[in-house]
């Protein structure tokens, strides 16, 4: 577990967790900037396997953001792509939209920044936003990542081609 803010804590994701994973990510307002969703329960078991995937192959690691009073579920953050070699790997995350302005993921993002750098030793994060999530491009920038560019029209998303603003944090002394 990783504890850091007193109002909030990430622990891993576990199976019990698979529900709240299908209600963020069947969720309309969720989903609308997010690449990832699932429209049955049984289905969520894809993003199951992959959080699972990532933590046998050590190539990430995601966390249940819970209340630290009520243990309540607020949504998942993690990290992924793990590239040892070159010390680097990607963020990412979302909320159940009633904890959305809230100040949950700028409290808990120095927790992740700190155990990329810190505990894993890497040097370099990278975040993609979708350009029209301000939101998360707003806590990004305040946690000291730095724009780097837009991938314009990269994806596809729901029959229309779609742009990243691409982020990057990198482990400075």
């Amino acid at each position: 577990m990783l504890s850091a803010s007193g109002r909030f804590e990430l622990r891993p994701i576990i199976a019990a967790d698979k529900v709240y994973i299908h209600r963020g990510l069947s969720h309309p307002e969720v989903i609308k900037h997010y690449a990832v969703s699932f429209a049955t329960l049984e289905a969520t078991q894809e993003q199951m396997d992959w959080y699972a995937t990532l933590e046998r192959e050590g190539t990430g690691q995601w966390w249940a953001i819970r209340s630290a009073q009520l243990g309540d579920f607020l949504g998942a953050i993690g990290i992924s792509g793990i590239v040892k070699q070159h010390r680097r790997c990607d963020l990412g995350y979302w909320l159940l939209p009633e904890h959305w302005r809230k100040g949950v993921i700028r409290e808990a993002l120095p927790l992740i920044i700190d155990h990329a750098f810190e505990t894993l030793g890497l040097h370099r994060i990278t975040a993609e936003v979708e350009t029209d999530n301000p939101a998360s491009t707003k806590v990004l920038l305040h946690a000291g990542f730095v724009h780097e560019g837009t991938l314009r029209e990269s994806e596809w998303k729901d029959g229309r081609a779609i742009s990243l603003d691409v982020f990057s944090r990198l482990n400075r002394p």
